[in-house]
């Protein structure tokens, strides 16, 4: 009887490779069919992905284009800008022209001593007294400045040299700043006034430790006071005060800023040129608005084009790309494309859309700007582009101002009451009910939903001061309509979360199967195995068999006929 053999370790099974290969096709299919739902389910997400973040920064846009003071900027522009320069720094600034001409610059005081043999002569002891203040015509007076306190320096005998008494000025914060000038003639000790200004002018009086106060000698010899004819320093500059003709108007002023003269507006001067008008135009800043206008354009061409990219169909590789098809971006391009399309019809006036002002969409749904429709609305209703961009706010009563709006405002019209009210003593009232208060008395700042809203109360009295009306313009409008999308529990973020939430179960999935394969593993092997041992031992009684048989005699026999 033949026996059973088959090489290898005991029965010769490979019960390694058998049970592999079982465990696979039992966990492959069900592997397969996770893979796919997740490379389908990586896919969208990414996609989603791309266009929340198209979204994300056509919004962050947005937000910027529906502050209606960013489209009502002004800009300075100067005709000779050695002579002067401006800026606009106030929001009640109003576009005009200006005749400028510098008469004067303000300057500092600058006083220098007689000269020394060197920086290390010594002066004499006592103390020094420097006071602010103006000196009349002819210096027959001296008024003192109260807003420059005066000091007085305490000079040793072991510090009363040039180099001491210059270190010692410098170091008692007095306003003025000390130097040594050297040339040929010997070293002069410079004082010179931190402040411009007529009323910035020096009078040093001197404690000589010698006992003589006025005379050249000793620490004497730093004494001013032309009101007393006491003149051992010398006047190398005046402290004069600036003037300018605007307009016809002389103003004279201590310093050669020029913060107050015309409202809201910053002007440096910076050379005087007597007879020489200069021209400060304060006008509109088209510039910054046209670069409001095209990056709008710009960033909701960007957006559109991602989307359009993910919902066309692949020429190239004849598939439908991802969105194709999808119901909600389908929905979220017709709410964009409308918003851009519509009419403001709340707004009196000609211009009420975005084609108005030369922005029109192609058949992509791109917008373009057609330049000399533009520049037209741009210098002839300047006011306009800002309102159909931007929220808006106006009063029932003409006495109440609204001076700013947040983003979050709704749109709608809310009542005005005002419970207390002293102009610039006290203010506050109710916006809709809720409560306003007022810091200065004059203005009027909403609380929680009204946290941006803020009123300036111009006069008038308490109790029913009418209604506020916002109203949201293109950027306001495609704000919210984004914010609903990805605001929280908007559609675009329940549907990445609900997905995020099936590659988790997939997750899961994956576990249990990795769990089945180890359980399906075990049980094969030990069933193998066992099959292993079992063919071992019917092989090991073959071969007992077959021996025996062998040594039979009818075996032996056959043997010997052989």
């Amino acid at each position: 009887m033949p026996g059973i053999s088959s090489p290898g370790v005991g029965s010769g099974l490979d019960v390694k490779t058998i049970v592999e290969a079982l465990v696979k096709a039992d966990i492959t299919p069900a592997k397969n069919r996770l893979d796919r739902q997740e490379a389908k389910l990586s896919t969208q997400l990414s996609a989603l992905g791309q266009v929340k973040s198209a979204l994300a920064k056509l919004q962050g846009s947005m937000n910027k284009l529906s502050t209606l003071s960013q489209f009502q900027s002004l800009t300075a522009t100067v005709s000779n800008t050695s002579t002067l320069t401006a800026s606009i720094t106030g929001s009640n600034t109003v576009p005009g022209n200006y005749q400028i001409e510098v008469q004067q610059l303000a300057t500092q005081q600058s006083l220098a001593s007689a000269p020394f043999a060197s920086t290390t002569s010594t002066l004499g002891s006592g103390s020094l007294t420097i006071q602010f203040g103006t000196y009349s015509s002819g210096n027959t007076s001296f008024t003192p400045n109260p807003n420059q306190q005066a000091v007085t320096i305490t000079i040793d005998p072991n510090q009363s040299s040039l180099l001491a008494i210059q270190e010692l000025i410098n170091n008692s914060n007095a306003g003025v700043q000390a130097s040594i000038v050297q040339d040929q003639s010997g070293a002069r000790l410079t004082l010179i006034s931190n402040n411009t200004g007529q009323a910035s002018a020096m009078r040093i009086s001197v404690v000589d430790n010698d006992g003589n106060n006025t005379d050249n000698l000793g620490l004497s010899s730093l004494a001013y006071d032309p009101t007393t004819t006491v003149t051992n320093l010398t006047q190398t500059v005046a402290a004069t005060d600036s003037q300018v003709l605007i307009n016809g108007l002389t103003l004279t002023q201590s310093t050669n800023a020029l913060n107050t003269a015309i409202e809201g507006v910053n002007i440096n001067l910076l050379t005087a040129q007597p007879g020489v008008p200069v021209t400060l135009s304060i006008s509109n800043n088209q510039q910054q608005t046209t670069n409001l206008v095209n990056d709008f354009i710009e960033q909701y061409n960007n957006m559109l084009t991602t989307i359009n990219s993910l919902t066309a169909y692949n020429q190239e590789t004849k598939k439908m790309n991802v969105l194709q098809g999808d119901a909600e971006i389908r929905n979220l391009q017709f709410n964009l494309t409308s918003i851009v399309g519509k009419h403001l019809d709340y707004i009196n006036g000609p211009i009420k859309s975005l084609a108005d002002i030369g922005i029109k969409a192609d058949r992509k749904g791109l917008l373009q700007l057609d330049s000399s429709v533009f520049n037209k609305v741009l210098n002839n209703n300047y006011a306009a582009i800002g309102t159909i961009f931007a929220k808006t706010g106006t009063a029932t009563d003409p006495q109440v101002k609204v001076s700013s709006i947040g983003i979050d405002i709704q749109a709608g019209l809310y009542g005005l009451e005002l419970g207390t009210y002293t102009p610039g003593v006290s203010l506050a009232g109710t916006i809709s009910g809720v409560p306003a208060v007022s810091s200065d008395g004059l203005t009027l700042t909403g609380t929680k939903d009204f946290g941006e809203l803020s009123l300036e109360i111009l006069g008038g009295s308490t109790g029913n001061r009418g209604f506020i009306e916002i109203k949201d313009g293109f950027a306001a409008q495609l704000y919210n309509l984004i914010s609903n999308y990805l605001g929280e529990g908007g559609e675009l973020s329940d549907r990445t979360d609900t997905l995020g939430e099936y590659m988790k179960d997939i997750d899961d999935q994956r576990q249990n199967l990795a769990m089945r394969a180890i359980s399906l593993t075990e049980r094969y092997t030990k069933q193998f195995t066992a099959l292993d041992t079992l063919l071992m031992k019917m092989q090991s009684t073959s071969q007992f068999l077959t021996q025996q048989i062998d040594n039979l005699p009818i075996s032996q026999i056959n043997n010997k006929r052989k």
